[in-house]
């Protein structure tokens, strides 16, 4: 007899609309601080050049931050396949912050073909691996993605840990949940959390480093990451776990979406509805 997946119920936040909200401060905040940050181009114009006159012929440097997203990017993967013992809001949340991780990457694309701000290696130093002519450099596109794929980490690993007792669902104001009794006894993933944002870090930093990127590109570029994937997570995660839990009618679908015991428990809620 087939038994389909338990909805998503609603967590007890009085309106949808204030996670929509949240969404679109955090857009604010991104759309307020990166364009700030080009009124402090001298500064930074300053700090590039003290540091890269000390690192930018450092050998193998260029393949720190290429090395760093590809590892962010496995980080996601491992998230993602964690998530599936704690519940369609924990898949919700790494699906949606993929995606968010993709959009926060085509907003930086975007922003440098607006901007057009030319790059330090080209008429300020010579470093051997430095973009061609057309390549802008605000903001740092790894950066970017770096920090948006270490937020997407983090929040699904939040969303994982914190099954146990449905602390997230509060916290980001999604107003679907559905929590797994067996998922709640999930240990944090501590390491998920930290780990992805040192990362980020050290990708960010190697791009000045490199001397490909100002600072103030960096940080543009780790203000965009961010803000787009929470506000992302902020809004569709509630309707990404509503429309997993519709396609995981589907034993296919439900075996890729959920680990075995959030399949048991999805079984027993349906049995217990009945």
């Amino acid at each position: 007899m087939f038994i389909p997946c338990s909805p998503p119920y609603h967590s007890g936040v009085k309106s949808p609309r204030s996670p929509l909200l949240l969404a679109l401060l955090w857009l604010l905040a991104a759309a307020v601080i990166v364009p700030s940050l080009l009124l402090v181009r001298g500064p930074s114009t300053d700090l590039y050049l003290a540091v890269t006159a000390r690192t930018a012929d450092l050998p193998g440097v260029e393949l720190v931050a290429e090395a760093g997203v590809i590892v962010l990017a496995l980080l996601w993967l491992l998230a993602a396949w964690q998530a599936r013992g704690a519940g369609l809001v924990a898949v919700a949340t790494a699906v949606v912050g993929g995606a968010g991780a993709v959009l926060a990457y085509a907003t930086s694309e975007v922003a440098k073909t607006v901007v057009q701000q030319p790059r330090g290696c080209w008429d300020l130093i010579e470093i051997a691996h430095c973009p061609e002519a057309g390549d802008w450099s605000f903001p740092s596109n790894h950066t970017t993605i770096a920090f948006a794929l270490a937020t997407s980490v983090v929040l699904t690993a939040l969303a994982t840990g914190r099954a146990r007792g449905g602390a997230a669902d509060t916290l980001f104001g999604t107003t679907t949940a559905l929590r797994f009794r067996r998922a709640r006894r999930l240990p944090p993933h501590r390491a998920m959390v930290v780990a992805p944002v040192v990362l980020a870090v050290v990708t960010g930093a190697a791009r000045l480093v490199q001397g490909v990127h100002f600072p103030h590109d960096v940080v543009a570029g780790a203000t965009v990451g961010v803000c787009v994937v929470v506000a992302v997570v902020l809004a569709l995660r509630g309707p990404g776990a509503a429309g997993l839990g519709v396609l995981c009618r589907n034993e296919v679908v439900r075996r890729l979406v959920l680990a075995p015991d959030a399949r048991a428990e999805s079984r027993e809620q349906a049995l217990g509805r009945r």
